[in-house]
């Protein structure tokens, strides 16, 4: 029993060790095709929320990064999407919601979010706002 015991313990160790050995490959393989980003969500009230390391297809819009991490409503255009709602928040004649990216500071969004293009680190930012 203490040969067969010592068998499987080393079978298992050899085991774990190609596992963990894949693991890893397969994770650096992910990596290559794929990007982390940060998502803030400020609903206008005080409260804000933000989905940091969210992991997306290389090269993916700011509008499927969102879909990963809420529930949204919006309307397409010629010029690309609108955001209606954001996790229900939405609706008010008087306010609306804007994207921002961060380059030295946040920089209003200046196409659909559709259109916007991440990359690996990028941050952005949906704001539901008024007029001021």
């Amino acid at each position: 029993t203490t040969i067969a015991a010592g068998a499987a313990a080393f079978y298992l160790n050899n085991r774990v060790n190609a596992l963990e050995t894949e693991y890893e490959r397969t994770l650096g393989e992910l990596e290559e095709f794929t990007a982390t980003v940060d998502v803030k969500i400020d609903y206008g009230n005080g409260t804000v929320a933000w989905f940091n390391g969210t992991r997306i297809g290389a090269g993916e819009s700011l509008l499927n990064a969102t879909l990963r991490v809420a529930e949204i409503d919006y309307t397409m255009y010629e010029f690309g999407v609108f955001v209606n709602t954001v996790n229900g928040v939405g609706g008010d004649p008087d306010k609306y919601w804007l994207w921002s990216y961060y380059e030295g500071g946040w920089q209003s969004g200046s196409v659909g979010a559709d259109q916007w293009r991440l990359h690996d680190g990028d941050a952005v930012a949906w704001t539901y706002t008024g007029f001021s």
